[in-house]
C-alpha cells in the first residue's frame, strides 16, 4: 500500500505542468538602439513605460557577429555567431534551439514556431548538423510585413499553443532601407504596439498567462552618422552592434538593468535555462545570471 501511494504521489507530480514552460522571443528587425531605448519612450512608449518596469532590460547588448538580417536571426536562434549567406541560401551550421529543445524533451514539430516576414528567414526552421536537421525543426510561417507576420502569430498561439516561438517583425528594416526617416520612426512606433498587444494576448490565454517569458531584441542595427546614416546596415560600427535586450515574464526580475555587456549568443542559453533543456552547442550564457541593479541603485561602474 505504501509503494503504491508513492507511485500514485510520483504520478501526479510528474503531471503538473511546470511553470516557466513557454518562452517567445521577438526580433525587431534592423532597428538602432539609438531610436529604442537610447532614445527612451519617443519611439517605444509601450515597451518602455509599460513592459520595461515588469521586467529587466540589458542596455549594454550587442551583435559582434555580421551585422545583417539572416547571420543575426541565425545567431540568436544558435547561440553561436554565424558566419552564413544573408540571402536565405544556407541554413544554421549549428543547432538551432528549437531542434536542442525537440530532441531533448520530445516535443512535436508544432510545439516550436518560427514565423517570419522574410522568405530568406525560413532558414531558421533547422540547420544542417547531423543528428538534428528537419526531423526536429519547427514549424514556419512566412508573412511579408509586420501587420501578416502578427496576425499569423495570433493564430498560431491561439490553436496551437506552441512552448517555443520565435518571431521576427521585418517593417522596421524596411522602412529604414528606404530612406525615409519618418517611415523607419513610424515603423518602430508600429512595432512597439504589437508587442505591447503581443504581452496583452499572452496575458490573456490561460495557457500563456504567468508562465511565459518574453524577449524582445533585434537582429541588427543601423549605420550610426557618423558611419553613413540608418539608412543601411552591416559594418562594425557602434550603430549596427548596439541593439536591444528585454525580457519579462516567468523567471525574469522585474524593474531591473544591467550594464553588464552581453550578446546574441546568451539568447539561447537563456531560453534553454527557462524551458530546461540543455543548449550544448551555445557559445553564450544565460541572460538569467546577469549582474545587474534594481532601478533606483547606482549604477554599476563599466
Amino acid at each position: 500500500m505504501k509503494l503504491f501511494r508513492t507511485f500514485v504521489f510520483l504520478l501526479c507530480l510528474f503531471s503538473i505542468p511546470l511553470l516557466g514552460q513557454n518562452v517567445v522571443v521577438v526580433v525587431m528587425d534592423g532597428a538602432r538602439y539609438s531610436e529604442t531605448f537610447g532614445s527612451d519612450s519617443l519611439y517605444m512608449p509601450h515597451v518602455w513605460n509599460q513592459l520595461r518596469p515588469m521586467g529587466t532590460i540589458w542596455t549594454n547588448f550587442y551583435n559582434d557577429g555580421l551585422t545583417k538580417t539572416d547571420p543575426g536571426h541565425a545567431t540568436i536562434a544558435t547561440g553561436v555567431w554565424q558566419h552564413i549567406d544573408n540571402k536565405g541560401v544556407g541554413r544554421p551550421e549549428q543547432p538551432t534551439m528549437f531542434e536542442c529543445f525537440r530532441k531533448q524533451t520530445g516535443a512535436p514539430e508544432n510545439a516550436a514556431a518560427v514565423v517570419v516576414g522574410k522568405v530568406k528567414l525560413d532558414i531558421l526552421a533547422y540547420s544542417t548538423v547531423p543528428g538534428y536537421g528537419a526531423s526536429y525543426k519547427a514549424s514556419s510561417f512566412i508573412g511579408s510585413n509586420d501587420t501578416s507576420v502578427f496576425r499569423e502569430v495570433k493564430n498560431i498561439l491561439s490553436i496551437n499553443h506552441p512552448r517555443m516561438m520565435m518571431i521576427n517583425l521585418p517593417s522596421v528594416d524596411s522602412a529604414g532601407h528606404s530612406g525615409d526617416w519618418t517611415g523607419y520612426c513610424r515603423a518602430i512606433k508600429n512595432a512597439d504596439s504589437l508587442i505591447w498587444n503581443l504581452w496583452h494576448i499572452l496575458q490573456s490565454d490561460s495557457v500563456y498567462r504567468n508562465t511565459t517569458t518574453l524577449i524582445v531584441t533585434n537582429d541588427h542595427g543601423r549605420h550610426d552618422n557618423l558611419h553613413g546614416g540608418f539608412k543601411t546596415h552591416g559594418d562594425t560600427c557602434e550603430g549596427c552592434r548596439h541593439i536591444l535586450c528585454i525580457a519579462v515574464g516567468y523567471g525574469i526580475q522585474a524593474h531591473h538593468v544591467v550594464r553588464e555587456r552581453r550578446t546574441q549568443c546568451d539568447i539561447t542559453p537563456t531560453v534553454g535555462e527557462l524551458l530546461s533543456f540543455p543548449t550544448p552547442y551555445a557559445i553564450g550564457s544565460s541572460l538569467l545570471h546577469s549582474r545587474g541593479s534594481s532601478e533606483g541603485e547606482p549604477p554599476h561602474q563599466q
